[in-house]
């Protein structure tokens, strides 16, 4: 049985934030007595404190998840245009995604980029704990991709434009590497989405970002972080820059936000981009109106494309 992460007034003190800080903690302690609480990290031992002792759980968890890719496209046979092609996973995690685009999609040829050597080390002993051919896995920086150009059928990401240094850089090397007439295939949330925020892992609350500034809210979950280790999360680092340099970013995040849309796509045919949104179901209605783009974006949950590259 998962445990749940508890919070009180013993665990820290609130005398050393500003009464803004007191009032984001106050709302973190708050949600953990309900539906709002944290979920935790995405380490083995939070997992393993969530009762999750498989081998590989971080690749393992993100296989139980290797569904929710698809969904958002319900009109395109996505799984079909895998099969016998040469597959990209731009943003490959602990693996467990990559190696079933092989196993479940038939895809001929599947080669995941991470740029963080621990994880391509994790996905290379999962997929060969699960017997899986021609898989591999390259560290990959934040400004190239390391394969030459038109290498690939399909680029295929999930949960990472939001993340990376530039994703006018990422984009451009997406197109470079795919072969004319390729597919990418991208899912991700904007920055000012309800739930953008990342901070699920010690508070699932909506719109945290909207009311306090990154630098408060980053404060604050170390201190919560520090004080409560069973969230199993690393302390955060300092707020960056928004890849245009228009604002302060939560870490981790680049700002990627619905105005940006436009020119960043626009080296590719889109076949399909919809904004796929959150809470009640006239919300959608909202996320892909005509009202301002901002106002969009507050109700948008994630956003899913399709896009050609040009023959």
């Amino acid at each position: 049985m998962a445990r749940r992460a508890e919070l009180g007034p013993r665990e820290y003190s609130m005398s050393s934030l500003s009464p803004v800080g007191s009032v984001v903690r106050w709302i973190i302690v708050q949600a953990q007595k309900t539906k709002l609480r944290g979920s935790g990290g995405y380490s083995a031992e939070s997992f393993s404190a969530k009762g999750d002792n498989r081998p590989f759980p971080q690749a393992d968890f993100e296989r139980d998840h290797f569904d929710d890719f698809f969904k958002h496209f319900p009109d395109f046979p996505l799984r079909e245009a895998i099969r016998d092609k040469s597959v990209l996973d731009f943003g490959s995690g602990y693996g467990g995604k990559t190696s079933e685009y092989r196993i479940r999609c038939g895809a001929r040829r599947v080669c995941g980029v991470e740029p963080f050597e621990g994880m391509i080390e994790h996905s290379r002993k999962y997929a060969e704990a699960r017997s899986v051919d021609e898989v591999e896995f390259k560290v990959c920086g934040q400004k190239e991709i390391p394969y030459p150009d038109g290498s690939f059928d399909i680029v295929l990401s999930h949960d990472v434009l939001e993340h990376v240094e530039d994703p006018r850089v990422s984009i451009a090397e997406i197109r470079r590497v795919l072969r004319p007439g390729g597919l990418s295939v991208n899912v991700f949330p904007v920055y000012f989405g309800a739930m953008s925020h990342h901070l699920d892992y010690v508070a699932n609350v909506p719109g945290l970002h909207w009311v306090f500034s990154p630098r408060m809210l980053v404060r604050v979950v170390n201190d919560v972080l520090e004080t409560n280790p069973q969230f199993g999360t690393a302390i955060q680092p300092e707020p960056r820059r928004s890849f245009d340099f228009s604002r302060e970013v939560l870490p981790g995040l680049n700002g990627l936000s619905g105005v940006h849309l436009e020119s960043l796509f626009a080296g590719f045919e889109k076949l399909s981009l919809r904004r796929i949104a959150i809470g009640p179901r006239g919300m959608g209605l909202i996320a892909n109106s005509r009202l301002p783009v901002q106002l969009r974006d507050l109700v948008t949950g994630t956003v899913a494309c399709i896009l050609r590259k040009p023959d």
